[in-house]
């Protein structure tokens, strides 16, 4: 997502790389340009962290959704990917709109065990003459730390 000079983001996800957990020991060897990345659209891509407790145990929720045109996620179609987000996940490198980057999907006290898993992806048509069409792809994991820490 190519931002002018006289905007000032306030929020949102401008990039994201994904990478299959299997084999991955840490955060180290997630190499950029070696994952899943695909170019986001300007609006729809977020990153989210819900915490609560039960029973007096914190935990967090982390959401990410990542938005892009159609024509340009094929990678996410792919039958492989899809199916190793859904059985043993995958970590992401994520860039805020604010500038800060951040790892998703790990978290020190489980590793990669409580990895990002598929969610959904959504083919969206759009609702209006000028909507492109577009395709959201979410993921999802519960452990105990924000990814901020």
């Amino acid at each position: 997502m190519a931002l002018p000079d006289f905007y000032k983001p306030v929020g949102g996800v401008v990039a994201a790389e994904l990478f299959p957990v299997g084999g991955l020991a840490s955060p180290r060897e997630m190499v950029a340009g070696r994952g899943v990345a695909v170019p986001l659209m300007d609006d729809g891509s977020s990153y989210e962290e819900e915490f609560s407790a039960r029973d007096g145990q914190v935990s967090v929720l982390h959401t990410l959704a990542l938005c892009s045109d159609r024509k340009l996620a094929a990678e996410w179609f792919d039958r492989d990917f899809l199916r190793r987000c859904a059985a043993e996940g995958v970590a992401a490198v994520v860039e805020t709109a604010t500038g800060e980057k951040i790892v998703a999907g790990w978290c020190p006290r489980f590793g990669f065990e409580q990895a990002l898993r598929l969610q959904s992806l959504r083919f969206l048509s759009g609702e209006r003459p000028n909507d492109s069409p577009r395709v959201k792809l979410t993921l999802a994991c519960r452990d105990v730390s924000s990814a901020f820490e």
